[in-house]
């Protein structure tokens, strides 16, 4: 693999987001997928299960399917349910709405336009494990805890609990999921990372190596940071490349001898974990996830701001796409060739 250079710099694009019919972004008010406005509103992709792909259009939460051409509405959502917070299968949705007054979110799920259950659990956020989810919250001032519910009948089959710390991620594994549980700055030694079995609740393995990981693979989490000090740190070993294996806990971290950047954004594509990166100027690099070895960076030539910073990033169809952001309400993607045979 290697990065080539630049092809095109597409103005006023904003917020990349990848999904399998290629690449979305915001430019304006209006969503374009592969160049192509498909919506005059900005839609926020959900992760669609078997055939469809979806997204959800704020404040409303109306339900699009992507389709080739444009996008398909699935299910107008008035403003009174609330927000879908589950990726959507073709025929069902699960939606929520924070209920103020008694602190709680009352979730519906929607099985080809009949109500089939309405509850109130404490989480606003749901991760689709097959006929189950996840119930969960991300922030440090909600609950600590997950539900794992039965989705034909909303029951709750198990709840774990890490008190003082807060759920960052999950991350689904064929019958297990990844729970990552950060602690406050101070007491991370509190911090957990848990392996649990779907449904039983069997936790397989545990343990305490939190990070915000990206999924590789069929079996590992990966994660990359590096941040830049100035007079060099320690040799410029300011950075860590990790991997965990999701089958057994095993926690491997690797260095690159003297690097010395701040990473911004990373994202996955095949064998490769890419990255956008400062060191007074931007750049983007790539590892490969089989060897841990870093390709040559490029540099991003850009007309700095008053707020500069790489945004997002995401790879189709072997080119890479990279969001410079140069002031609050302005950012350019520049496209980047990829040669996936070198």
């Amino acid at each position: 693999m290697k990065i080539k250079s630049v092809t095109k710099v597409i103005s006023g694009a904003s917020y990349i987001q990848s999904c399998l019919l290629g690449i979305m972004w915001f430019r304006g008010e209006s969503t374009e997928l592969n160049g192509v406005e498909i919506s005059n509103k900005e839609l926020y992709l959900r992760a669609g299960f078997q055939e469809g792909i979806f997204a959800t259009m704020s404040p409303t939460g109306d339900i699009y399917e992507i389709i080739s051409n444009g996008i398909r509405l699935q299910i107008p959502v008035d403003k009174a349910i609330g927000y879908p917070m589950v990726g959507v299968l073709p025929d069902y949705y699960i939606l929520n709405k924070w209920d103020q007054e008694k602190d709680t979110y009352i979730y519906r799920y929607i099985q080809n336009g009949e109500t089939l259950w309405t509850k109130s659990y404490p989480y606003r956020l749901i991760e689709h494990l097959g006929d189950f989810a996840l119930l969960w919250t991300s922030s440090q001032n909600e609950r600590s805890s997950c539900q794992l519910i039965d989705l034909s009948t909303g029951s709750v089959l198990w709840e774990l609990d890490h008190p003082g710390a807060h759920i960052s991620q999950v991350y689904p594994y064929e019958d297990k999921v990844i729970i990552v549980w950060f602690a406050p700055m101070g007491q991370e030694e509190r911090s957990r990372v848990l392996c649990v079995e779907v449904p039983s609740g069997k936790i397989i393995w545990e343990n305490t190596e939190p990070r915000y990981y990206k999924k590789y693979g069929d079996d590992k989490l990966i994660y990359f940071h590096s941040f830049l000090w100035e007079d060099g740190g320690e040799g410029g070993d300011n950075h860590q490349f990790v991997e965990l294996d999701v089958r057994t806990g095993t926690f491997q971290m690797y260095k690159f001898p003297g690097y010395n950047y701040k990473t911004y954004v990373t994202t996955v594509y095949k064998d490769y974990l890419f990255y956008g990166a400062l060191n007074y100027n931007f750049y983007v690099g790539a590892i490969d996830l089989r060897t841990h070895e870093m390709l040559p960076e490029v540099k991003v030539d850009f007309t700095p701001g008053g707020f500069n910073q790489i945004a997002s990033i995401g790879v189709h169809d072997g080119q890479l796409y990279v969001e410079v952001q140069t002031e609050l309400d302005h950012s350019d993607i520049h496209v980047f060739d990829l040669d996936e045979d070198e």
